[in-house]
């Protein structure tokens, strides 16, 4: 069957609105859902993240405190229930079910599961071998473990949640409004935005670091977010999928990480970092090529009502 024969997939979206007829508080969270999460999400954050940032400076007491332990609490107590208390409201329980069901979605094809799982450290490699490293495999069994149970720990803790909120609630909205790269970058602001605080821990903190370190944020979100998208529809809509990428794209970036433990000869991440490039362009050029309509803006749809067909998933 040629391309051109191709039924388009339909990638849905919740309704803008919810019902109309909330009034108060609910009538106004159903009328503007992000400028809500937003208002929610930013506001108590950022207080939290006051915490460590005045122990920092010596106002309060604990900076012996992780900044990891700050960073969960935001996800897990701020941004992932106010991301489901907004979706009750615009969609009902069905809508709640449906985002928490795509954070459990693992049907999406072993082909794609190979390619979250594999594909950026087995490119990265790649990458640095071809920037002169060279490959060593002495310990590569224990180092497989440690890394596995690692990147495992962190996908149940913290990434799929915090993909539930930015792919499966924020970045899925907003596709039903803009299309594909503005929906990843206008969602890469507030995914920046929340940890703006997390600046003023240096010892040397001026209006320039802040403004360096405030566009290194929003380019560093604008990549992920663009990567998660091209693999939020390559696995049919599944945000465990990219929960699961997240965490491994955070896992090749840091000191010890797999590829930095078997690769000689190659200093920083860069390989990792061209290798988050390269793979996400190969599976939009695939996508684009196999599948019509891939990138096209979301259809939104009232949830319990009459929908396309489409076999990337439900509306979240």
């Amino acid at each position: 069957m040629s391309v051109s024969q191709v039924q388009p997939l339909v990638y849905l979206a919740p309704s803008a609105h919810g019902t109309r007829g909330l009034t108060g508080l609910r009538g106004w969270v159903s009328r503007r859902p992000l400028t809500a999460f937003l208002v929610i999400v930013l506001g108590l954050s950022w207080l939290l993240f006051s915490v460590p940032v005045l122990a920092f400076y010596g106002v309060i007491r604990g900076a012996e405190l992780p900044i990891e332990a700050f960073a969960l609490a935001s996800t897990l107590l701020i941004m992932l229930p106010a991301a489901l208390w907004v979706t009750s409201i615009t969609d009902g329980r069905t809508g709640v079910r449906a985002l928490l069901g795509r954070a459990l979605r693992w049907r999406f094809g072993l082909g794609w599961w190979a390619v979250v799982l594999f594909g950026l450290p087995v490119v990265s490699l790649v990458i640095g071998v071809i920037m002169g490293g060279s490959l060593h495999t002495a310990g590569i069994g224990s180092v497989l473990i440690k890394q596995s149970l690692s990147i495992l720990l962190a996908v149940v803790l913290i990434n799929v949640w915090e993909e539930t909120v930015w792919a499966g609630f924020f970045q899925t909205r907003l596709e039903g409004r803009f299309n594909f790269v503005a929906a990843a970058a206008l969602t890469a602001l507030p995914f920046a935005g929340v940890h703006l605080p997390l600046l003023l821990l240096d010892d040397h903190v001026t209006a320039g670091s802040l403004l360096k370190g405030a566009a290194g944020l929003v380019i560093l979100g604008v990549v992920i977010r663009l990567m998660m998208g091209v693999f939020l529809r390559a696995a049919a809509d599944s945000v465990l999928a990219v929960g699961i990428l997240h965490q491994i794209f955070d896992a090749s970036n840091n000191r010890g990480s797999l590829v930095d433990s078997l690769l000689d000869g190659v200093e920083g991440n860069l390989p990792a970092e061209l290798a988050t490039v390269v793979l996400t362009l190969a599976v939009a050029a695939y996508l684009w090529r196999r599948r019509p309509g891939a990138f096209a803006r979301r259809v939104p749809v009232r949830l319990g009502a009459a929908s396309p067909r489409t076999t990337a998933g439900e509306p979240t």
